[in-house]
C-alpha cells in the first residue's frame, strides 16, 4: 500500500521539462486535484529556489492529497509542465513571460523491427531505442495490454520482482525498467524467448552478470534513466542505484537465457 501511495506522488521518470503555458498548467493543476494555478505555482517555485530547495521535494507539496491522474499520459504531461515551469523560474522567467501558444508534437517514435527478427541473444541499439520510444508513446489502453501480456507471459518474473528486496526509492523504477526489459526482448526475439523459471531467477540473482558484459545497449538506456531519478529523487542515492542496477540485471540474465538458438 504504502508503495502504491508513493508511486502516486512522484514523478515519472526520464520526463523533459516542456512548458505549454500557464492555461494549460493550471487546468492540468486543477484535474489533478491541486489549489493551486499557474501563477501560484511560480510563485512557490520562486521562493523554493530562493531557499535552495530542491525540485523533487518542492513539487509533492502542491497536491494537498494525493493527484488524481484519467491517464498515465495525463500524469505525465502534467509533470512536464512543472518541470518546464520550474526551469523557466531558474532563467528568471514567470509564466506568462514568452510562453509559448503552441507546442509542436512529439516525433513519431521509429518502426519497431519485425517481432522475433533478430539473431543471437544481444538486444541491436535499434531495437532498444525503438522499443521505449514505442512505449512511451503508446495510448494507455495499448500500454496496458502489454503490461498485462508480459504478467501471462513471464509469471514467475513478475512473482519474483514482487518478491525482490527493492528499495523505497526507485522500487517502481525497477518494476518499469523489468517491464521495458522484457518488452525489449520479446521484440527482439519473439517466440525464441521461453518463459522464465522462478528458480533460473533465484539462481541467477546470487550473482547477475553487470548489463555492460552482456547487453550493452539495454546498459545505457537503464543508466540514462537512473540517472534521471537520481536528479530527481534526493533519496535515490548509490545503494539504491545499485540495488535497482541488480534486480534489472538478473531479469536480463534470466531472459537471455531462456532464449532459444535458431535451429
Amino acid at each position: 500500500m504504502s508503495r502504491r501511495r508513493g508511486r502516486e506522488r512522484r514523478a515519472p521518470a526520464g520526463l523533459a521539462p516542456v512548458y505549454e503555458g500557464p492555461e494549460v498548467l493550471t487546468a492540468l493543476l486543477d484535474r489533478a486535484g491541486s489549489p493551486h494555478d499557474a501563477e501560484e505555482v511560480a510563485a512557490i517555485f520562486k521562493r523554493a529556489r530562493e531557499a535552495g530547495e530542491q525540485r523533487a521535494a518542492v513539487i509533492p507539496g502542491l497536491f494537498p492529497e494525493e493527484p488524481r491522474f484519467g491517464s498515465p499520459d495525463e500524469a505525465r504531461r502534467l509533470y512536464e509542465n512543472l518541470f518546464g515551469l520550474w526551469a523557466r523560474i531558474a532563467a528568471g522567467l514567470g509564466p506568462h513571460d514568452d510562453a509559448p501558444e503552441v507546442v509542436p508534437e512529439p516525433p513519431a517514435p521509429p518502426p519497431l523491427p519485425e517481432r522475433g527478427s533478430v539473431a543471437g541473444e544481444t538486444l541491436p541499439a535499434d531495437v532498444v531505442e525503438a522499443s521505449w520510444r514505442n512505449l512511451a508513446a503508446a495510448a494507455p489502453r495499448e500500454l496496458q495490454r502489454r503490461r498485462d501480456r508480459f504478467m501471462n507471459v513471464q509469471p514467475d518474473v513478475v512473482a519474483w520482482l514482487e518478491a525482490a528486496p527493492l528499495p523505497e526509492a526507485g522500487a517502481f523504477a525497477a518494476m518499469d525498467l523489468a517491464f521495458e526489459t522484457w518488452a525489449m526482448f520479446d521484440q527482439a526475439f519473439g517466440d525464441r524467448l521461453d518463459v522464465v523459471d522462478y528458480k533460473d531467477l533465484r539462481e541467477v540473482e546470487k550473482e547477475p552478470t553487470p548489463l555492460e558484459g552482456t547487453q550493452p545497449a539495454l546498459a545505457l538506456y537503464v543508466a540514462e534513466q537512473l540517472e534521471n531519478l537520481a536528479d530527481e529523487d534526493p533519496a535515490f542515492g548509490p545503494e539504491e542505484r545499485a540495488q535497482v542496477e541488480r534486480i534489472v540485471a538478473a531479469i536480463a540474465a534470466a531472459l537471455g537465457g531462456a532464449i532459444r538458438l535458431p535451429s
